[in-house]
């Protein structure tokens, strides 16, 4: 199982609204079920799970955890369904955006249903979003799973937990561990040690077949990035940014932007994880 690190990408919310600290995980075309999606290793930590469609039918899924430790402090389960304040997605209607159903630990499923239009801007990538609707309840323990079935082509973001502080997330099956043998004379049985994540990266084939503007990978020193979501948001045009899909974008990002502090955050926004070697 491969452990990520995500850093930190604050939204800040237009009017009453507080604001959080969402760190950003993509969604992949083979997190196709909870199990096979990625987990939120803390569900009360704020992260934004982003999903992008292309056809009606298709399905993505994650997975939160929630650990009651301590009986007297209550844990929630805070979620919100956004979109981005620009076409195709501000112009579909509620029944032609994506499904998504939140299934809790004990197995009782909810649908979200959109109550609202609340408008927000996030500076770090100067765009608007909307909330369209938001469900907050006292957490299970347990893995809770999120489903989320595409109407049409159409890209969304979910909101999960409002803890700002830095989060982890685990993808891959979790390894079984194989049991330890023990001498048949021996009466202390041997503990079967924990299973160790695993980690793994992402390939340079798998790179270069993200090579457009529908689906843009890029390596930049070491790390796999997916920058899909930064081509029409670049300040300095789509161009510059459509030249890095599916290359080795290192050598460019450092001529024009070396020791600069401020497209070195922005880039981590959009990190996937590592290269394999």
């Amino acid at each position: 199982m491969r452990k990520v690190l995500i850093p930190m990408l604050a939204l800040a919310f237009i009017g009453i609204t507080p604001a959080y600290a969402h760190q950003p995980v993509e969604l992949l075309n083979t997190d196709t079920t909870a199990a096979k999606g990625p987990l939120l290793v803390d569900g009360t930590v704020s992260f934004a799970i982003r999903a992008t469609f292309t056809k009606a039918g298709e399905k993505k899924a994650f997975r939160a955890a929630f650990k009651q430790d301590d009986p007297d402090d209550v844990q929630y389960l805070d979620v919100q369904y956004l979109i981005v304040d620009k076409k195709p997605e501000s112009t579909l209607r509620p029944a032609q955006l994506p499904t998504l159903v939140i299934t809790s630990p004990k197995g009782s499923s909810i649908t979200m249903k959109f109550t609202e239009r609340t408008k927000f801007y996030e500076p770090y990538s100067r765009v608007n979003y909307f909330y369209l609707a938001r469900y907050r309840a006292v957490a299970e323990t347990g893995e809770y799973s999120f489903v989320i079935t595409a109407k049409r082509k159409a890209s969304i973001t979910i909101g999960v937990g409002d803890r700002e502080v830095a989060g982890e997330v685990l993808r891959g099956l979790k390894p079984t561990p194989s049991p330890v043998a023990t001498a048949s004379a021996s009466p202390t049985p041997t503990a079967t040690p924990e299973p160790v994540p695993t980690k793994v990266g992402y390939t340079m084939a798998q790179v270069r077949a993200n090579n457009s503007a529908s689906k843009c990978w890029s390596v930049i020193d070491g790390n796999v990035y997916d920058l899909t979501n930064w081509i029409g948001s670049h300040p300095g045009g789509p161009s510059y940014i459509q030249g890095l899909c599916g290359t080795d974008g290192s050598s460019a990002f450092s001529s024009k932007h070396g020791n600069q502090s401020g497209p070195a955050g922005q880039l981590n926004r959009y990190q996937l994880g590592p290269l394999e070697k």
